[in-house]
């Protein structure tokens, strides 16, 4: 019996144990967390909807950079795609371009040491970004920066959800068609880019002037988020629309507030639509995000589930005025953790056209879900989305 009461004992010390490092962690990352809009930029932008597309243009502004190259990615898968583009860093390094090359510590993890030595052995600037420690080293593990930046001479910035692997150029076979979203800017907006990109990467490095306001192009704001952040501005963007709200991502897993803000929109009348990828890549995490998928279809929310391959863009269209594209997900992490980086586009109709037919095409890729198809899915399916919803915070 007192071994019985021994185990118990060691059980409860250690849920306490994680319970203070997540609970203590997440207000220190509140407390020192850096949120930001900067608005009223110029920029002419220009958008990318598939990752063969993005990564040519890509390749294409690296191999002509003047003067640097700061790439930003979460995950890089140890492939072909990432081994063309390692070597090339290196080649571009030893020509003497400045090349700054950033990781996020856990979503990095798969490039090899031995390739991390050649790297630097190249002359690449290669560092990795919120790298786990003590305290809360538990919650750490979890804070990632899921940003995905690339900046090239300082003048243009690729920004949005692709990372790096054969999966987003559409290469692997048990996801077909990749569907994502990129946005490349060029124009005084950069320069607020390589000011968040400078402090991901911890020191100053030397930067150009700052580009003059253009007289046309589009109105952006750059939203910089983390912790509790980015729960902030969707909820705005919710809360202002007025007729109709799309938002596509690869999971569906609000917060409490989120998802009251998104039943209070469809009461009001607002048209508001998801888009979730019909394929699995995170089997929990899905699972979880069918579950909530089918709670939003009470409210009287649309979902559609895509399945011409598999989706993965984060966009937002709101009410013929105002689109986003990002790196951020509808899921705790994004909402409540990581560190995102959205980019919101104003005052430019050709932009919002695009990304409205991107939308169209993709809505008629798809299947409208229902409440009795989501519940026609397997026991496990269904169990494993009840079970692990009380951790939507952390998925």
């Amino acid at each position: 019996m007192s071994i019985f009461f021994l185990v118990v004992a060691l059980f409860l010390l250690f849920a306490v144990l994680i319970w203070a490092d997540l609970l203590l962690g997440k207000k220190q990352s509140k407390r020192m967390a850096v949120n930001r809009l900067i608005g009223h930029k110029q920029a002419f932008v220009s958008l990318f909807g598939d990752g063969i597309s993005f990564y040519n243009a890509l390749i294409r502004d690296i191999k002509a950079a003047k003067h640097s190259v700061d790439i930003q990615f979460f995950l890089v898968k140890w492939d072909e795609p990432t081994q063309q583009l390692t070597e090339l860093l290196k080649q571009r390094a030893q020509e003497g371009i400045e090349i700054r090359f950033l990781l996020d510590r856990i979503g990095g993890y798969r490039l090899p040491r031995k390739e991390r030595r050649l790297l630097r052995q190249a002359g690449v600037m290669l560092r990795f970004a919120n790298i786990p420690r003590f305290p809360y080293l538990l919650y750490n593990l979890n804070f990632r920066n899921h940003r995905k930046v690339t900046i090239i001479d300082q003048q243009t910035v690729y920004v949005g959800g692709f990372n790096i692997g054969k999966e987003y150029l559409s290469k692997e076979p048990r996801f077909g068609f990749w569907r994502d979203a990129v946005v490349k800017l060029e124009g005084e907006a950069v320069y607020t880019f390589v000011q968040v990109f400078a402090s991901d990467w911890g020191d100053h490095f030397p930067t150009f002037p700052k580009e003059a306001p253009a007289l046309d192009g589009a109105q952006v704001e750059i939203v910089i988020t983390e912790a509790d952040g980015y729960e902030d501005w969707l909820l705005h963007q919710i809360h202002q629309a007025k007729k109709y709200l799309y938002i596509g991502t690869p999971y569906c897993v609000p917060t409490k507030r989120i998802e009251a803000a998104l039943k209070r929109a469809s009461d009001r009348g607002v048209d508001v639509r998801l888009l979730l990828p019909y394929k699995v890549d995170h089997y929990i995490v899905n699972q979880v995000s069918f579950h909530f998928a089918r709670r939003l279809l009470h409210y009287g929310i649309s979902v559609n589930l895509y399945h011409n391959g598999f989706y993965h863009a984060k966009i937002l269209l709101s009410d013929g005025e105002r689109c986003a594209v990002g790196s951020a997900n509808l899921d705790g992490r994004s909402l409540l953790i990581n560190k995102e980086l959205t980019l919101t586009i104003r005052q430019n109709e050709l932009f919002y056209a695009q990304l409205l037919e991107l939308w169209k095409i993709d809505e008629q890729a798809s299947v409208s879900a229902s409440i009795a198809v989501l519940q026609k899915r397997r026991l496990l399916a269904k169990l494993t989305g009840f079970l692990f919803q009380p951790l939507r915070h952390y998925l």
